[in-house]
């Protein structure tokens, strides 16, 4: 189905998969037509764009059409616009997928050239072309859809400034994620766990993550001043992050890696965490042991300690926490540990116990109630069963008055 119009005048044709898709030749300087296009869910919004780019042709309005090489366009992007507002630790990342690209010629195609054919070969490059310094590990589907999503987000910045005029990664296909399986602790191997942390100084790291569902850079950016009270409850004011990046602008002799305390990641993040009464106890204690440390210690003790901390207060490298976790939960036979699996024992806990979703949701910090539900909901085999036990009186009643037994 499709709109057809005069020459010049650009076509309009919906979709099999229900979008609409306006297209146009464009001039270009030396005299030649471009064939552009873009897809729309709407109709209308398809209509709208075509008379835009029509009126600016009409308006005498340059094609810029860039012939910037695309490496040397998204080094520009990332260094004036793509920085602006992300977090450093993504900003980090996206310096590293832009050492993937400069190792491919994709790198010196022109922008204004630049296909989803020419993306589509990258894409089958990074799969089959491993990590920056470690070439014989493969590269997760994720990091390459991670990859796709920053070329994504330039190349829509340069269709906003008129450098080209769609963007050539709406249409790549990219590898599907395998959502790895969920780890949780059983109760008897929670028990064991605390029993066997008793006593060490970073138990405090176990009962933030296990009995708060906090992750690992979020409980080691805790500090005295963000555990509080009001009205008599107890909570843990959560901002920030404490977290090891990669350094891709590390000159030689400099650390590969970094140790930044960021902001969360999303608005969701920063949130307060009400404690338990049990948790509060615990919390206070260790804050009242770390006090008396600093009295020992000749004033170079941290004046604002973190809970997670080293003998003189200051924070401790989360690879050194998850470390000591990984070491003492193999101890007792808890195989293929990774500390956020804590987080998930307490979320599906949550969920077990009939804490409302919605306040789980806030609590572990989620964009939103529906993820919440899709991840831990699922792994409650017991409520579930539960679900289904409510619906027995109907299921018994219609089956024993309306079916024949067989012969």
């Amino acid at each position: 189905m499709s709109k057809k119009k005069a020459n010049g005048e650009g076509s309009i044709m919906k979709l099999a998969n229900g979008k609409w898709r306006a297209t146009i030749h464009v001039p270009l300087p030396d005299g030649t037509k471009k064939r552009i296009y873009r897809q729309f869910r709407k109709r209308r919004e398809a209509d709208e764009w075509l008379s835009k780019i029509k009126s600016e042709i009409s308006a005498g309005k340059p094609v810029l059409c860039s012939d910037q090489p695309f490496g040397e366009y998204l080094g520009q992007w990332l260094e004036k616009f793509g920085s602006v507002s992300i977090r450093e630790s993504t900003r980090m990342n996206y310096l590293g997928y832009l050492r993937h690209i400069k190792r491919h010629k994709i790198k010196d195609v022109k922008l204004q050239n630049l296909t989803t054919d020419d993306l589509q070969e990258f894409v089958l490059y990074l799969q089959n072309t491993g990590h920056l310094d470690t070439p014989e590990q493969p590269l997760s589907a994720k990091t390459i859809r991670n990859v796709l999503n920053m070329i994504h987000k330039a190349l829509q910045h340069a269709v906003g400034r008129q450098l080209i005029y769609h963007n050539a990664a709406d249409f790549v296909e990219l590898p599907r994620v395998i959502t790895p399986e969920i780890k949780v602790l059983t109760e008897e191997e929670i028990g064991r766990f605390v029993a066997a942390m008793n006593g060490d100084s970073l138990q405090i790291a176990l009962i933030m993550m296990l009995f708060c569902g906090l992750r690992l850079g979020e409980c080691c950016a805790l500090t005295h001043g963000d555990v509080r009270c009001d009205d008599g409850i107890y909570y843990l004011n959560v901002s920030k992050s404490l977290n090891r990046i990669t350094n891709f602008e590390a000159k030689f002799g400099e650390p590969k890696t970094l140790l930044r305390i960021q902001e969360t990641k999303t608005s969701k993040g920063k949130r307060q965490i009400p404690l338990l009464p049990e948790v509060a106890k615990n919390v206070l204690a260790h804050i009242q042991w770390q006090q008396e440390q600093a009295a020992k210690s000749y004033g170079t003790y941290e004046d604002n300690p973190w809970l997670v901390a080293n003998e003189l207060g200051h924070y401790l490298d989360p690879g050194t926490v998850r470390k000591k976790l990984k070491g003492v939960a193999e101890s007792i036979g808890i195989v293929d540990f990774h500390p956020h699996c804590l987080r998930h024992t307490y979320a599906s806990q949550a969920v077990k116990a009939g804490v409302p979703l919605p306040y789980l949701s806030d609590i572990l910090g989620h964009e939103s109630t529906s993820f919440t539900a899709k991840v831990y909901v699922s792994l409650d085999l017991e409520g579930r069963a539960k679900a289904q036990a409510a619906m027995s009186e109907l299921v018994h009643n219609t089956l024993n008055n309306n079916l024949k037994s067989g012969a």
